[in-house]
């Protein structure tokens, strides 16, 4: 049956290093594009085929970068460049071998690691004072080294940044020029998985901003009223601007989108998803629509990130013995026989914007709880209001705040999920009529 005339017309584009797919989507009629083979005008042609496809104005296109990015720190490419890494710790690693990163491939990102004295616990509590001569003396050998790539990962950063901002002002002083991420803006927890997460984020994002500025070019000469969007590893989506700000924030969107365009194909909003891989069959959940996700080791990566992406888990399938399903799941069990870039394409095109939040704080009460949660809850909202979703619209899709292991009593760890509907005439007509299910 044909989609109502006036339906939105949404695009979703997976950019892979050998080749690029896309779907249009309109009401409930999914159709897959042929691949385009990877080039310098791939983009141009599969939006240009977009365009001939779709039977309406094109509202929007979210494209899926992550296996683009993956693929250029895994391999290596020449094109992104190594990074320098600045630890604020209160002493520097006695043995080498705790100085590196465990991922050889967040290790061969470094072109060299500095230790400069300073940093807090968990608490916000100073550690040791910063030390500012180490800084100046630290700027001085980043001048004369010509620096352009600066991660800094401070302890303790995620409670109290000010050592970190402090380094970063006197670097950026130093070196007007230089691209600077500070583990401060991402939260989760571990030295070892913040370092990770910001080297990747400094190191990925001059191809960022070179794929996203080729998709602006190619949709304003296809489609110049569409929005871009930018598929994230939650399985969310976020503008392009708040993307080159946090590119590591694109990694590990496949596998949710995957998942997401499987769920939207089956017509089913709570389900385990069972998708095959060459090292054996994976199952991921979605549920209310949106994909679970947890910060975790991203696969390829070898070492465990603070931004969010989906929890695949081997699924163990029929028993040997008697042929019977091992699964303890209250949700219908869906396998999936469509082509993968076509599954992450349908999820890009049917994404919500969304923001997460994972933080420590101290409490000593249940009122400063509520006041703590208010707060995150709040800070999440405007981080997804700044990622395309529409005034109004905005819901908090999970929140957590669980005692931290092994520390003072007080201390919660707070994680909080927030999605909305898409900042359209068709997103804001959808909450102004809310459709009953």
């Amino acid at each position: 049956m044909s989609p109502p005339v006036g339906e939105p017309v949404y695009a979703g584009i997976s950019l892979r290093h050998h080749r690029c797919d896309a779907v249009v989507i309109q009401g409930g009629d999914v159709r897959p594009l042929p691949p385009v083979a990877a080039g310098p005008h791939a983009i141009d042609e599969l939006l240009a085929a977009v365009v001939r496809a779709a039977p309406g104005a094109l509202e929007a296109v979210t494209v899926d970068i992550s296996q683009v990015l993956l693929a250029a720190v895994v391999q290596p490419l020449p094109d992104v460049p190594l990074v320098m890494v600045i630890r604020i710790v209160p002493r520097a690693a006695s043995d080498p071998a705790l100085a590196r990163s465990p991922a050889e491939l967040v290790e061969r990102l470094i072109a060299r690691r500095f230790t400069v004295a300073g940093g807090h616990d968990l608490l916000g509590n100073e550690l040791c004072p910063l030390d500012v001569t180490g800084v100046v003396e630290l700027c001085r050998e980043l001048q004369a080294a010509a620096i352009t790539r600066v991660a800094i990962v401070g302890a303790g950063s995620q409670a109290q940044p000010q050592h970190e901002r402090d380094v970063a002002d006197a670097v950026q002083a130093a070196l007007p020029d230089a691209r600077i991420s500070a583990a401060s803006g991402f939260g989760g927890q571990g030295l070892v998985a913040r370092e990770a997460t910001v080297t990747l984020d400094c190191a990925l994002a001059a191809l960022t901003d070179r794929l996203l500025r080729r998709c602006e070019r190619a949709l304003a000469r296809s489609a110049p009223k569409a929005s871009l969007r930018v598929a994230r590893g939650d399985g969310g989506y976020s503008t392009p601007a708040q993307v080159r700000a946090l590119p590591v924030v694109a990694l590990g969107a496949d596998d949710a989108l995957q998942l997401r365009g499987a769920a939207y194909l089956k017509g089913i909003l709570d389900c385990r998803i069972l998708l095959p891989r060459p090292s054996g069959q994976v199952a991921g959940d979605v549920r209310r629509g949106l994909v679970v996700v947890r910060s975790g080791e991203l696969a390829g990566i070898g070492t465990e990130l603070v931004v969010p992406t989906a929890v695949l888990a081997p699924d163990p399938g029929p028993s040997p013995e008697d042929g019977e399903l091992r699964r303890v799941t209250d949700v219908p069990v869906v396998l999936t026989d469509r082509d993968a870039a076509e599954l992450a394409c349908t999820g890009a095109a049917v994404s919500q914007p969304t923001s997460w939040l994972d933080e420590v704080a101290f409490i000593r009460s249940a009122p400063q709880l509520e006041r703590v949660r208010q707060d995150a809850e709040q800070r999440a909202t405007a981080i997804v209001m700044a990622n395309g979703a529409a005034p109004g619209s905005t819901y908090i899709a999970e929140v957590s705040t669980v005692a931290v292991p092994y520390s003072p009593s007080g201390m919660v760890r707070v994680r909080v999920r927030v999605a909305g509907a898409p900042d359209t005439e068709a997103g804001r007509a959808a909450i102004r009529e809310p459709v009953s299910p």
